[in-house]
């Protein structure tokens, strides 16, 4: 019987690159987005079954899941690759601007966790891969909305992990780099090792099909500087991410 992934986000970016990849290897593959016309490419181009989605919109999540498992019969694999990012300035909290990106990358998980995992007992087994990044292994001066959400994500992958083993679930981190996509397309600042989208899927997919580890980080040299960097006293810590900002003109 076929394996049916979800990936949600999967009309653009390292979302598109997974959805290809793993069409690639055989697998049936839901698609969710805001966006119809993404999705409705990927559909032709690779045989993708498209769900329009706003994940902001909890009805519409669990109605979603109802429409999945009615069409393709279970879900094995859910992917939550949705992301939000509003570049800002150091200093700068604007609520409405953290409220956007929190909603959709954090709280938007939430909406589809819930009745996801309660689908996913029904089967008796499943599995899910939340996508956070390497900006969430610390508090990364002018992305304190996305590092704070992708760093909370984190935190719930490790403990739904945990908890949720004892169902046959189960819960694995993605945590990318910098990728070459719409998103990081805004950035201003030099972004090292920065990847292109398709090595990203691929690398998604390698993890997530070859291997049982939790946490599928990459590239590796700059995951391996960035979790050093977590390990610092926090004075030589401050220090460094002080001079990531010192060029900056503070109002």
């Amino acid at each position: 019987m076929a394996k049916i992934a979800w990936v949600l986000g999967g009309g653009s970016g390292i979302g598109a690159e997974t959805v290809k990849q793993l069409s690639k290897r055989g697998w049936t593959v839901a698609i969710s987005g805001r966006r119809e016309s993404p999705l409705n490419a990927l559909s032709a181009s690779h045989g993708a079954r498209p769900y329009p989605l706003d994940v902001t919109d909890v009805d519409a999540v669990k109605a979603t899941i109802g429409k999945i498992v009615g069409d393709l019969g279970k879900i094995d694999l859910m992917i939550f690759s949705v992301a939000a990012w509003e570049p800002g300035k150091p200093g700068q909290y604007d609520y409405e601007s953290y409220a956007k990106v929190i909603d959709t990358n954090l709280l938007g998980a939430m909406r589809v966790l819930d009745p996801l995992i309660a689908q996913m007992r029904k089967q008796g087994f499943g599995e899910i891969a939340l996508v956070a990044s390497v900006a969430g292994y610390f508090g990364l001066p002018r992305s304190a909305a996305y590092s704070s959400g992708k760093s909370a994500m984190i935190t719930l992958a490790e403990t739904m992990h945990t908890e949720l083993a004892r169902d046959n679930i189960a819960v694995r981190l993605i945590c990318p780099g910098f990728v070459k996509t719409d998103l990081t397309a805004k950035n201003d600042f030099p972004m090292p090792f920065l990847m292109e989208a398709e090595d990203a899927g691929k690398a998604i997919a390698d993890g997530l099909l070859n291997t049982t580890k939790f946490e599928i980080a990459f590239p590796l040299p700059f995951v391996l500087i960035l979790k050093a960097l977590r390990f610092l006293p926090y004075p030589i810590f401050f220090a460094l991410m002080k001079r990531l900002i010192a060029d900056d003109k503070q109002n």
